[in-house]
């Protein structure tokens, strides 16, 4: 990014009183992120810029251009009104008869809308949960009638955990929700246990797949942190 740019962000934040914490938490961003487009080491993607032209009352053209006058942007934006406030929700200002106008309303639609969303899919969520336990609880009574699998079929009680992490992982596009734990502890068992053909005793040497967890966690947040694994969904903010 321009270091014209980022100079003009820098300005933009301090002139509307925002330090690096508070611009991060209403963008839903960490303040490296704020950090770096300021040192012009990284640029805002275009929701973020989107965002940050809302928050500060301009236009993309105005956050970008750099030979518009910062002090009497404001006032080219509200021309006759004499007041304007800024707190976490919008932007407003008065008018001559000192009615309050909002300019931008910064968060309570997206929000909204997020909370529908999230609140039907947990709704959805907990019914297939329920629906998928209900399902391993009818399978290990049959594998235990039928197969006598008493003792090592109820590992069938871990796929419930396990389909439901994905599909919230899959739901918020972020990784770091699939529980991997789970899957590993029922590999695990089931080779050890229910695999056929394997008359080995397995116990000791597959505890080294639980190494898998640490290794998975690990290689999500490193890809989360560089942006290149998808990027962290918030339920806050633009």
């Amino acid at each position: 990014m321009k270091i014209e740019i980022a100079d003009r962000l820098v300005k933009l934040r301090k002139k509307f009183g925002y330090s690096q914490e508070e611009l991060a938490n209403k963008l839903g961003i960490s303040r490296q992120a704020v950090s770096k487009w300021e040192r012009a080491e990284a640029s805002p993607d275009t929701d973020n810029l989107i965002c940050l032209a809302k928050l500060y009352g301009v236009s993309l053209d105005e956050l970008l251009i750099a030979d518009i006058d910062l002090d009497n942007l404001a006032k080219e934006k509200i021309k006759d009104q004499d007041k304007i406030t800024i707190d976490n929700q919008e932007v407003c200002t008065q008018d001559e008869s000192g009615s309050s106008i909002v300019i931008n309303n910064l968060s309570s639609h997206s929000k909204a809308k997020y909370k529908i969303r999230g609140f039907r899919f947990g709704v959805l969520n907990d019914l297939l949960e329920g629906t998928l336990f209900l399902v391993a609880a009818v399978t290990y009574l049959l594998l235990g009638s039928l197969a006598d699998m008493w003792q090592n079929g109820w590992i069938v009680f871990l796929l419930p955990g396990i389909i439901c992490s994905l599909i919230r992982a899959i739901d918020k596009r972020n990784a770091r929700y699939f529980n991997i734990s789970l899957v590993v502890t029922f590999i695990f068992f089931f080779v050890c246990m229910i695999y056929p053909g394997l008359d080995a005793d397995l116990w000791h040497p597959m505890w080294i797949i639980f190494l898998v967890v640490p290794i998975y966690y690990s290689f999500i947040s490193a890809l989360h942190r560089s942006r290149v694994f998808g990027k962290p969904n918030k339920d806050e903010g633009c």
